[in-house]
């Protein structure tokens, strides 16, 4: 089982928190959490966001001059941790 999610890294927890602000404010459902392992960024802080409002968000991002560093798209596959790796074999 898959769960496919995006997120927004930012490179200090300001921008993070700006961002999350405006997102709420735009009625865009935004929650923070730790970068995920597959992504690597200078802040410790990610967005997660509706992966089908990438586009928009970047448009209100750009007008707004909200600093973001990059929208990564994330598959967290259930079940494929290096515990369950290990006892497959």
């Amino acid at each position: 089982m898959e769960d496919f999610y995006c997120v927004v890294t930012f490179h200090v927890t300001q921008h993070a928190l700006i961002f999350e602000n405006f997102m709420k404010e735009s009625n865009i459902d935004v929650k923070l959490m730790p970068v995920p392992r597959q992504v690597s960024s200078s802040c410790g802080t990610a967005a997660k966001i509706p992966c089908e409002l990438e586009r928009d968000i970047k448009l209100l991002c750009t007008k707004r001059d909200i600093p973001i560093d990059d929208f990564h798209h994330i598959i967290n596959q259930k079940g494929k941790s290096w515990f369950s790796k290990y006892i497959n074999r």
